[in-house]
């Protein structure tokens, strides 16, 4: 069951963020193996039985992308990785900054559709409203939504 929701996990990601397969699989295996202190490099190689450079690669990827942090503990030389904990945060910003751009895409889409000779008639704008207000309505709820996360990650970071 693990295994398949890492592969599950790792598909999705590959899919929705265009991670590469063994990025998706190092990201999906740190989300559902989560570990406060994260893992390091050798253990990841172990687990994934890869060329170093290429869990290297991977793991510089997932860092630029803001999906993972490296963090050192005290007692230890090996830098250790794990999700960043603004992780989901991220995710919601991001498919709110792309429901936007598809919103003012879709108002200009109508608005030079109402201006041809031939303009759409009253069933397909009422469609494109109907496709407007429910962008709307997943702006607004995304927007709360990432604003309690928020709320909550602040008030975690004050204790």
């Amino acid at each position: 069951m693990k295994t398949e929701l890492i592969e599950e996990l790792a598909a999705h990601h590959m899919e929705t963020s265009n991670l590469p397969p063994l990025a998706s699989k190092i990201f999906a295996f740190l989300l559902v193996n989560y570990c406060r202190d994260g893992y390091n490099f050798d253990e990841l190689v172990d687990v994934f039985k890869v060329s170093k450079s290429s869990v290297s690669n991977s793991l510089n990827l997932l860092i630029q992308y803001n999906f993972i942090i490296q963090t050192n503990r005290i007692d230890e030389r090996k830098r250790r990785y794990k999700i960043t904990p603004d992780y989901l945060s991220i995710r919601l910003n991001k498919i709110i900054k792309d429901l936007i751009r598809e919103r003012q895409l879709s108002v200009k889409l109508l608005e030079f559709h109402q201006t041809e000779v031939n303009p759409p008639g009253p069933g397909e704008i009422s469609k494109a409203e109907v496709y407007l207000n429910h962008l709307d309505t997943a702006i607004r709820n995304l927007s709360c939504t990432l604003e309690r996360i928020d709320n909550i990650t602040n008030a975690n970071q004050l204790v």
